[in-house]
């Protein structure tokens, strides 16, 4: 790592196909050259890793990812489907072998807790009251360290018309846990094809866009509903220190 600072590349909604040549994994494979550049030391992805949850998509996606430039840590999205990624990745052993794919990262300096709250065969999220006492309990755990979570929908209502509307159901309970649970410093998550920013309790929230395409806001009555924009898919670099804590930066494609 750099000295004391830690960086962490969050690449999110990378939508890979097989069927539209390779443009969203040459996206993704540009996002990591980038990645690479700036030397991290972790890679999160929070969600959305393929189009269609199929298992070509899959193979395309592990062969994009064949050559990190960074340990690299894979979370589902409402497009994905938890026993393909598990397939596609056997030699991560991270990733629990049944259920939800929650786990927390404990050697990195910064620890990371991933939250799986994707629901089945749906395209929003919910924070049932399993995944909730898992968080509290999990957080609880290690109440000195910096800690920065990770989960696929925004647990914060982002007025846009759509997306909340299928974005994350009881979110409530999600920020009160976050507030009794101090050294979250950061929660990262994707869903939205855009970068935004809101809280969680005390904790400000960052979504990363996608790297394949972003969506422009509706947020009142008469405007399209999720436009595909002109604006710059891309990425988020997260850096952190002991001493001034995190900055996040968007990285454009």
């Amino acid at each position: 790592m750099s000295s004391d600072r830690f960086f962490v590349a969050q690449i999110s909604d990378t939508h890979v196909r097989a069927d539209d040549g390779g443009a969203a994994a040459a996206a993704l494979r540009r996002a990591m050259a980038q990645a690479a550049d700036y030397r991290v030391d972790a890679m999160l992805f929070t969600g959305d890793l393929v189009n269609d949850a199929r298992a070509d998509e899959y193979a395309a996606l592990a062969d994009a990812l064949a050559d990190p430039p960074a340990p690299l840590y894979l979370m589902p999205g409402n497009h994905d489907d938890r026993d393909l990624l598990r397939a596609a990745f056997p030699t991560h052993a991270y990733l629990p072998r049944q259920g939800a794919l929650s786990y927390t990262i404990e050697h990195l300096p910064l620890r990371v807790v991933m939250l799986d709250q994707t629901v089945p065969g749906e395209v929003h999220g919910d924070i049932t009251p399993a995944q909730a006492a898992w968080l509290d309990e999990t957080l609880a755990a290690a109440p000195e360290r910096p800690t920065m979570v990770a989960l696929h929908h925004p647990p914060f209502a982002t007025h846009d018309r759509l997306f909340d509307t299928i974005g994350l159901h009881n979110s409530e309970a999600f920020a009160v846990i976050i507030a009794r649970h101090r050294q979250v410093l950061r929660v990262i998550c994707g869903h939205h094809h855009r970068f935004a920013v809101g809280q969680a309790g005390h904790a400000p929230v960052i979504i990363a866009p996608s790297t394949s395409w972003t969506y422009g806001l509706a947020m009142r009555e008469g405007q399209e509903i999720a436009p595909k924009t002109g604006e710059e898919p891309g990425w988020v670099l997260h850096a952190w220190t002991a001493k001034a804590g995190l900055a996040s930066h968007f990285i454009g494609l």
